[in-house]
């Protein structure tokens, strides 16, 4: 289980910095209050803004506010009736600014920012010295990095508050001016974090590392060599990143998969990064609601037919989905492929042998939400391999993900358990492939596109969605919409249907974000 050391002692103090982060103009005396620039003295008060800041993160996170963003992928749909609009607006290329959950999502997104902004401006407390003070400032960097880089790849141009005053007249910024700040905040980050899980993966606190650091930075690199930036020469940046993180040898891929979604086991060589979520935090609410939402099963989303059609074989499809009627009421009841692959309060009837403290029906849980994996990092390198004429090695990294899915066939995680130690290590022909199958570059990437479609299913930061928009094939594989899916309205070609609009409540309030 998670371990939350001396989080409760600070988590009020924190949520009080979020709060006063912008009376500057107070007395010390106003109402018992300090302004944010006397809150920070020391380096307790510091963890404290920290904590704060990051409690506003995984608030943002806990739900499945920002999927709105991402369904018009060929991965996750919805169903016509209840209110389930909110999730085919991008489904069906038919998107709205009084789309709610893509306004919570915003609101969520720029309150995080200020309060990262606050800290930044404000957490310099006299004594302490500069280090503590910059290691503590790299989360706050990271998390406007992070924040920026998903507004960026979903609104597209926005504003781009640096500092914690409100401006009702900013203009908008262009989209890659934007990830040029997200660069530097994540710059700042892996200069500057401390952090004991950059050697040890089993400690759990739930800060920035510079392993995190450089795999986000990648992350955005990867996504200026598409559309609509399409600078390739990012590649070198992306191979040399992650290549850095596989080298240094402290992460790896787990054995199991599942392990990667199971509360018991997140804190695992695998996971790089995640919103770390507690059904007991107070008085910053950060359960988890999606993976047991409405009675353990997405009751909002489902897989496309198609997709699920493709879906590889192996130990991750028995995990991740299910499409039978015996087992699975979801599937009789909605008639789209179920994603099981977050049931952790009630274990993915055809795959899993049970693992301890499931509970039957909890629509809240204490999962983490998975942000960076390991598996994304080999494919992010591969990837830049293959575009960098190194097939060889991105053969060799795309073929351990494709292993370690399969595991040998597996069915249930006692199997898997009974597996060798890193057997996606070995050459298993049975699923590798060979050069002379992937013979060409656009094979290559082909394969490990494919590969990230299956292996990211429904994770928070919407990969399928993102990778269709750089390498511009969202057209093409919505053209392939299964029939018994929900209908399109708008034309996937149409490259302005892939921005979420700006909410309108924030273009009345300010008329210069106008989309």
């Amino acid at each position: 289980m998670k371990k939350f050391i001396s989080i409760s002692k600070f988590l009020f103090i924190g949520m009080l910095a979020i709060m006063v982060s912008n009376c500057e103009d107070l007395d010390e005396g106003s109402e018992g209050l300090q302004s944010s620039g006397t809150f920070y003295a020391d380096a307790n008060t510091l963890d404290a803004g920290v904590i704060g800041i990051y409690g506003t993160l995984r608030r943002n996170n806990w739900g499945l506010d920002n999927y709105s963003h991402y369904c018009g992928a060929d991965d996750l749909t919805s169903r016509l009736g209840s209110n389930k609009w909110v999730v085919l607006e991008s489904d069906q290329f038919a998107r709205t600014a009084g789309n709610s959950w893509s306004t919570n999502d915003w609101n969520g997104n720029y309150s995080t920012i200020y309060a990262a902004n606050s800290f930044i401006q404000n957490a310099h407390p006299e004594g302490v010295d500069e280090a503590v003070i910059n290691a503590a400032q790299a989360n706050a960097y990271f998390i406007r990095g992070l924040c920026y880089f998903r507004l960026a790849t979903t609104f597209g141009d926005i504003p781009m508050p640096l500092s914690p005053s409100p401006d009702f007249e900013m203009t908008l910024t262009p989209k890659r001016e934007v990830l040029e700040q997200v660069i530097s905040d994540f710059e700042f980050a892996i200069q500057w974090s401390d952090n004991a899980r950059d050697t040890d993966p089993t400690v759990s606190n739930g800060r920035v590392t510079k392993t995190a650091a450089k795999a986000f930075l990648a992350k955005t690199y990867m996504q200026l060599t598409g559309y609509p930036y399409n600078e390739t020469d990012k590649w070198a940046n992306v191979k040399s990143l992650t290549n850095e993180i596989i080298g240094a040898g402290v992460y790896s891929l787990m054995d199991d998969f599942a392990k990667n979604f199971q509360d018991p086991h997140q804190v695992n060589k695998e996971v790089i990064h995640a919103h770390v979520m507690s059904r007991e935090s107070w008085p910053i609410i950060t359960q988890n609601r999606v993976y047991g939402f409405r009675w353990a099963n997405w009751m909002d989303a489902y897989m496309e037919w198609t997709y699920y059609n493709n879906f590889p074989d192996g130990y991750r499809k028995e995990f991740s989905t299910s499409v039978d009627p015996e087992t699975n009421q979801f599937f009789v009841e909605f008639g789209n492929p179920i994603v099981t692959k977050y049931t952790y309060a009630t274990g993915a009837p055809n795959s899993t042998d049970p693992v301890g403290e499931v509970k039957e029906h909890t629509w809240q849980t204490s999962n983490d939400r998975i942000a960076m994996r390991y598996a994304e990092v080999l494919l992010m390198y591969a990837e830049a391999c293959a575009n960098t004429g190194e097939s060889a090695e991105a053969i060799d990294k795309l073929n351990m993900v494709k292993r370690r899915a399969y595991a040998k066939g597996s069915t249930k995680q006692a199997e898997v358990e009974a597996l060798a130690v890193e057997f996606w290590k070995t050459p298993d022909p049975m699923v590798d492939y060979t050069s002379t199958e992937l013979n060409t570059t656009e094979k290559l990437v082909d394969a490990i596109v494919k590969e990230r479609a299956y292996e990211f299913l429904g994770e928070v930061g919407g990969n399928r969605w993102l990778d269709l928009v750089r390498l511009d094939m969202v057209a093409e594989v919505n053209a392939n919409r299964d029939p018994n899916d929900v209908p399109l309205i708008g034309n996937p070609a149409d490259k302005e249907t892939w921005w979420t609009p700006i909410p309108s409540g924030d273009v009345v309030l300010n008329p210069n974000l106008g989309n």
